[in-house]
């Protein structure tokens, strides 16, 4: 079983946790999540990772036949892909999601959250495509899991030096 923790992470419902522990089996299905907040204490096996943990990115493509859907799911680089036809989707499509995230976040304009641009690309996506185990980071899942680095984790909101790194395929 590998333990992982950050700073926070981003819970199911769209806010941001302190002090998680993930309990991850050798698949990378999520047995458990302990929020500790301030009574954080470091454990023997807890790899820790400056940040917020986040489900990996979910990248799509416009499908015709969902009953093929199934058989086109695809682990790439940590982020949970969908390919439809003969069409695959690049490691670009990756760095992507990312890259809307950090430029939409960055928008003044904006009046919506760090966490609704991640919901978006995680938790709301993997529901469009019927993917129950993807896109959060709760127990039975097997999302993949990121940590955002870098963040200005004050006012929740992407730098100029942000990154993300992934923590389990």
């Amino acid at each position: 079983m590998r333990k992982i923790s950050a700073h926070f992470y981003l819970r199911p419902d769209g806010t941001f946790g302190k002090r998680p522990i993930l309990h991850l089996d050798d698949t990378g299905r999520i047995e458990m999540v302990r929020e500790l907040g301030d009574a954080f204490q470091e454990e023997p096996g807890l790899e820790y990772f400056p940040g917020i943990l986040v489900p990996g990115f979910v990248a799509s493509c416009a499908h015709k036949e969902p009953s093929d859907r199934m058989k086109r799911l695809a682990r790439i680089n940590g982020v949970l892909r969908f390919q439809c036809g003969d069409d695959r989707l690049a490691d670009l499509n990756y760095w992507e999601a990312w890259k809307n995230i950090k430029d939409l976040d960055q928008e003044q304009v904006s009046i919506r959250t760090l966490a609704h641009y991640l919901l978006t690309h995680t938790k709301k996506a993997a529901q469009l495509l019927g993917i129950a185990e993807w896109g959060a980071l709760e127990k039975g899942a097997q999302p993949g899991v990121l940590v955002l680095q870098n963040i200005d984790l004050r006012d929740f909101c992407i730098t100029a030096h942000s990154s993300f790194k992934i923590i389990q395929k």
